[in-house]
């Protein structure tokens, strides 16, 4: 279980640290963070499960941090000396609140209920995938978010584009969905599928959805939703082959 942690004092975040290293080594941190700037950029690089969030920080509190995150594709743990943000804790959905000094059973039992929810979304993602196979269900994709599983129709994605360690699913109804995967592990899951296309190392679009292409050294694809797409040079001909010409 991947974590990060994020807190202006510096002491404070060491002896989470060590309490973590102590009593929870099911838990790996593998990254730290003065800020919500340098938290974000820690987010985006390593894909953490779980995030402990100080809230009085400067140039963004804990709380602006969260509200900036469209969707939250990662457990919060609150850590503060102030318990008048508990309840803006609870509005926002954090797995739990730990009040500074974090005493070591709390922090325990904070992890041991990340586990259990873990636990309850990995057995509802094996529920659901014998019922896929069972029923030869092949023209959905599963995406994992924070309350179990959303099935979404293999037609209703226009394109995929990377986002660091995640990925974004644009769908044909304007919605947009982040999922804390690589694109790679994506490319690797519709590879069953000949109508999505690796059209660059940032981007995998549906070929039922390309409007246009406009010339270049790799070219330039226009979908459906307007975006423009870089075509790699080395998928031009590859690209091309996939459609008749006249």
């Amino acid at each position: 279980m991947t974590a990060i942690i994020i807190d202006d004092e510096k002491h404070c975040t060491k002896t989470l640290q060590w309490s973590i290293e102590q009593y929870c080594p099911e838990v790996s941190v593998v990254a730290t963070a003065t800020n919500g700037i340098e938290g974000k950029e820690c987010i985006e690089k390593y894909a953490p499960q779980l995030v402990f969030l100080d809230i009085e920080m400067p140039k963004m509190n804990g709380i602006e941090f969260i509200q900036s995150f469209e969707d939250i594709p990662f457990e919060v743990i609150f850590t503060t000396a102030f318990d008048k943000y508990a309840i803006n804790a609870i509005k926002l959905n954090a797995l739990d609140y730990l009040l500074k000094p974090i005493d070591k059973d709390e922090l325990m039992a904070a992890i041991e209920k990340l586990k259990k929810k873990i636990g309850k979304v990995q057995k509802m993602q094996i529920d659901n995938l014998y019922q896929i196979h069972k029923n030869k269900v092949i023209d959905k994709i599963a995406i994992s978010t924070s309350d179990g599983l959303q099935f979404i129709n293999l037609n209703q994605i226009i394109r995929i584009e990377a986002s660091g360690s995640y990925c974004n699913f644009f769908l044909i109804d304007g919605k947009k969905i982040l999922l804390s995967k690589k694109l790679g592990d994506v490319e690797e899951l519709l590879a069953h599928n000949q109508e999505f296309f690796r059209a660059h190392k940032s981007n995998i679009i549906h070929l039922k959805y390309v409007e246009k292409y406009i010339k270049g050294e790799g070219g330039e694809i226009q979908m459906s939703d307007q975006a423009i797409i870089v075509l790699s040079r080395n998928k031009k001909a590859e690209f091309l082959e996939l459609f008749s010409r006249i």
